[in-house]
Formats: C-alpha cells, sequence, structure tokens
C-alpha cells in the first residue's frame, strides 16, 4: 500500500508540471568594440521578463566589464539635465561624482530608480587613455512588446533607432510626419555635426540642412541601427511616436 501511494503522488505531481504552462525568460544581449571615447548605448530592450517599454539604467548597460571612472549619462528632457553615474568596481555608482555640468548643460547624480525607454538612448564616456580595442560594451534586457521611440513634444529628447536595420531618409520622412514648422533633428556624429530643420508653408513642407553657411532642401540622412540623435521641437504641449 505505501508503495502504491508512492507512485499515487508521483503520477499526481507528474500531472501537474505536464498541465503547467511554463514561458522562459528571453535575454537579449548585444555588444560593440566603441569607435570612439564617447559612445551612444540605444534602448533597444525592456526590463528582463517584461515587455514594458521601459528598463533602469543600471540593468541595461553591464558595469564589470569597463574601466573604472567610466562615466554614463541619461539626458532628462523635463529638467533639462543630464543624470550621471560613475563605474567604480563592478557597479555603476553615484559616489564621487562632484561636477555640476558637463558641456555646460547642469548635471546630476542618477539614482537606481531611473527608467529609460525603449528607443531613448544614454551616453557613455571612457576616461581619457583608454585602449578602446580593448574595450566592448555590452547591454541586455527583454524583448519589448514595440520598437517605438516617444517624442515628448514640449522638450528636448535623446532618442536612437533600437532596431538591427538602417532606416533610409525617405523612410524616417514619412515616420517624422507629425513634425511641424522649426522642428529639429541633431544627428550624433563624431563632431556632433548635422542638423536639420522643418519647413512648413502654405504649399508644401520639406526638411532643410544648416550647412553652416546658410540652409538648403535637403532629403533626410538614413539613421542607421543604434544610432543616437536628438529630436528638438519647436516646443508644443503633448507627445509623438516613432513607429521604428
Amino acid at each position: 500500500m505505501k508503495k502504491l501511494l508512492s507512485m499515487t503522488v508521483a503520477s499526481l505531481a507528474l500531472a501537474v508540471v505536464a498541465d503547467s504552462t511554463y514561458s522562459p525568460i528571453t535575454v537579449k544581449v548585444d555588444t560593440f568594440v566603441p569607435a570612439s571615447a564617447n559612445v551612444i548605448i540605444p534602448v533597444p530592450f525592456s526590463t528582463i521578463g517584461s515587455t514594458e517599454g521601459s528598463v533602469s539604467v543600471h540593468d541595461l548597460v553591464k558595469a564589470a566589464n569597463l574601466p573604472d571612472d567610466t562615466m554614463l549619462y541619461y539626458f532628462n528632457g523635463a529638467s533639462t539635465n543630464y543624470l550621471a553615474w560613475i563605474k567604480l568596481g563592478s557597479a555603476w555608482t553615484i559616489s564621487g561624482i562632484s561636477a555640476t555640468s558637463i558641456n555646460n548643460v547642469p548635471m546630476s547624480p542618477g539614482s537606481e530608480t531611473v527608467n529609460v525607454s525603449v528607443g531613448s538612448a544614454l551616453w557613455l564616456v571612457f576616461p581619457a587613455g583608454t585602449d578602446l580595442s580593448k574595450q566592448k560594451v555590452v547591454f541586455y534586457g527583454g524583448t519589448p512588446a514595440t520598437t517605438t521611440s516617444t517624442v515628448n513634444l514640449s522638450q528636448i529628447n535623446l532618442l536612437s533607432n533600437p532596431t538591427k536595420s538602417t532606416v533610409t531618409g525617405a523612410t524616417l520622412e514619412s515616420k517624422l510626419e507629425f513634425a511641424q514648422k522649426g522642428d529639429r533633428i541633431r544627428l550624433i556624429t563624431a563632431d556632433f555635426s548635422g542638423e536639420y530643420v522643418k519647413y512648413v508653408n502654405d504649399d508644401e513642407s520639406y526638411w532643410m540642412q544648416n550647412t553652416g553657411t546658410g540652409y538648403v532642401k535637403v532629403q533626410l540622412p538614413s539613421i542607421a541601427s543604434y544610432q543616437g540623435f536628438w529630436y528638438i521641437p519647436n516646443s508644443r504641449s503633448g507627445t509623438q511616436e516613432i513607429n521604428w
């Protein structure tokens, strides 16, 4: 009887396992070798185990393999300042951050509660003298339900193309149908150049590029996979989405 009872209990346990729905957690990981000491980190992932479109700054970028004194910045468009973290030991921390500005923009220490949305971007800065050829930037997270960038029309936005594909200029223009006169896009390139302004009149609308000596009518440039850029709206209320 005791043996029979044991077999019955085991059978019930197996039945429970067989009937249970098991959903494994998928972790997305991506890496790249930095080409310069200033690197834009895209936000293509959500929190691990969630499809919600945001992730903690601490959880997105792996700190352990980066050199000490590497800095990580998030631009807070609502307050027009940077939040900062520094890599010390094996983790991101705010200990020892004393600077109050960077590039003449106010800066303050971040926190573990700062979340960044899919389609936004972070700024990583390696310390002077780093041998970039020996560095590898690793970022990881969960699979978001959608890959969109949310544009807050009342503030400056640091965004990225969160997909693995380049978006052509023509396609980008179609994704920015919400753009109004005076909205600007500023590409993040090696020399932080390349600004485009939306022009609208009664008969037509198009983008113009600031050449340094004037503005010329152009098509928007392609946005490469994971490329970062600023979207600077002619301030108004509300939000729009770039559906990548």
